[in-house]
């Protein structure tokens, strides 16, 4: 298999979790699928699958939200990591660009980490990075608005250049006319 750009930013994303010996990394080569979306189109994946972002942004939506709730529930963009919940919190992961991610199905994890015990430490790392994430919104929204486009400025770079005001204030609790003038 040729090693292209994007098999060396996931290698590099990998070995910043925790060390990648060459026969994990030939292992990790023989399971992944580097996929290519177009912007507005959905992922699909099942319970526990992993995408790690390689190029693009992509936003975390409610499944259910209606017009007059916050559907943008997070922005993952490059180097951050997607573990497929959908079916369990009721939502779903849309392109806001064009996206490149590196796949692994929860199937293939299992098997790395049973045939590479090291892979654990990659895996625990992604599912706490996950967690946290989560968890972020939820201090941010306690936040005077102000102080949330400010953190979020920082913390959510390329989101707050490339992505929308209405996917933005949504995703801060605010309207879009009052996230213009803050």
């Amino acid at each position: 298999m040729e090693r292209t750009n994007y098999h060396n930013l996931l290698f590099e994303i990998l070995h910043e979790l925790a060390p990648v010996p060459p026969d994990l990394w030939s292992s990790i080569l023989a399971v992944v699928e580097i996929r290519s979306y177009k912007k507005n189109r959905q992922l699909q994946a099942k319970l526990l699958d992993l995408h790690i972002v390689l190029e693009g942004i992509i936003i975390k939506r409610w499944d259910d939200a209606g017009p007059l709730q916050n559907d943008v529930i997070d922005f993952i963009s490059k180097k951050q990591f997607i573990l497929h919940i959908e079916d369990v919190d009721g939502s779903y992961f849309k392109t806001d660009s064009d996206v490149v991610t590196a796949f692994i199905s929860r199937k293939n994890i299992i098997k790395l980490m049973e045939e590479h015990p090291i892979f654990a430490n990659h895996s625990n790392y992604l599912i706490a990075t996950v967690l946290n994430r989560r968890s972020f919104r939820g201090r941010l929204l306690k936040m005077p608005a102000k102080d949330r486009k400010t953190t979020f400025g920082k913390e959510y770079t390329e989101a707050n250049f490339h992505c929308s005001i209405s996917d933005k204030s949504s995703f801060l609790g605010i309207s879009a006319s009052y996230y213009s003038t803050i």
